[in-house]
């Protein structure tokens, strides 16, 4: 690929994954309360009518900022927000389905030959992820805790 980098932004549930949203430049905690409520939220009302579903993050610095945890108390009507301790060995199921896509987009060819194309791909990419994916790393959570429980809180095989 000839040079460039994208950030990205996703969300997946059991029930499905929802469209990868492009960042650009550095983002701050102004920018995440956006993805909240234009992405999170709907998302959450879409697929979760009526229920209370769960929402992890990974304690980066924008996700405990105030103004965010102060968002997720204003809905905590509509979603839970998982607290997640501060240097946990990170079980955020979604960092696998990160490594999935890169292995997708690195297995393309032609490879993309600008950030345009690079968008385009991540974005097919990523909707076209088999749910089954999704479940069996939803399924391997409990596997996980044991491991870092074993492991008392070191490396883990995943």
């Amino acid at each position: 690929m000839g040079g460039g980098s994208i950030m990205v932004w996703g969300a997946i549930s059991w029930r499905g994954l929802r469209a990868i949203v492009i960042l650009h430049g550095r983002i701050k905690s102004n920018h995440y309360l956006s993805i909240l409520g234009d992405h999170v939220h709907p998302f959450v009302q879409i697929v979760f009518p009526g229920e209370l579903p769960l929402f992890q993050d990974n304690n980066s610095p924008i996700h405990t900022a105030r103004c965010v945890q102060e968002w997720f108390e204003e809905h905590d009507d509509a979603v839970d927000h998982l607290a997640w301790p501060p240097q946990s060995p990170d079980l955020n199921i979604i960092e696998h389905l990160w490594q999935y896509l890169k292995s997708k987009i690195r297995s393309r060819f032609p490879p993309p030959s600008g950030l345009s194309e690079l968008k385009s791909a991540l974005q097919e990419e990523w909707l076209n992820i088999p749910l089954n994916i999704v479940h069996d790393l939803y399924a391997s959570i409990s596997r996980r805790i044991k491991s870092v429980l074993q492991s008392k809180g070191g490396p883990t095989p995943y």
